[in-house]
């Protein structure tokens, strides 16, 4: 995937592929629903360089900063340093994009995640996502591979 990316509200995103084909998202869980890993990566390489040379708008900075926190983790960041107060709602796994997100209760924040990539997580979060359960369209070896390595991550702590 090369080309551009424009946002046009809150919730919705235009992909413009180099070959000029377009892609219309409903969000974030709709990137994650269609894109691949790689086409993930390209997106956020897009825009990191479009951060560097331009002023970015507050949808845009919500994109980089979900993108950001997917791909370079900063245990510093406030989001992890305020995991006491996260009250998870449900855990969803995408797996074409192999992102798996933590929605939380009465906040429209969510945590996504890229599959087997450690994140600076307390005890208390994957514990809370093994007794959710992970929701996957289906069965499949990532899911049973994620749910896996949440578990030694518990293990570890």
């Amino acid at each position: 995937m090369h080309g551009q990316m424009e946002m046009k509200d809150m919730e919705a995103y235009t992909l413009t592929r180099a070959d000029g084909t377009v892609r219309f998202h409903g969000g974030t869980e709709s990137l994650f629903r269609r894109l691949n890993r790689d086409e993930l990566k390209v997106l956020y390489k897009l825009v990191q360089e479009r951060f560097e040379d331009h002023s970015l708008e507050e949808k845009e900075l919500i994109l980089w900063g979900d993108l950001r926190m997917m791909f370079d983790p900063d245990k510093q960041d406030k989001i992890w340093k305020n995991q006491e107060s996260w009250n998870v709602l449900r855990w969803k796994l995408y797996e074409n994009s192999g992102v798996h997100s933590v929605f939380l209760i009465d906040t429209p924040i969510e945590i996504n995640m890229l599959v087997k990539t450690k994140y600076p997580l307390k005890k208390e979060i994957p514990e809370k996502m093994i007794n959710l359960k992970l929701q996957a369209e289906e069965e499949s070896t990532m899911a049973f591979e994620l749910i896996k390595f949440t578990r030694s991550q518990i293990e570890k702590q």
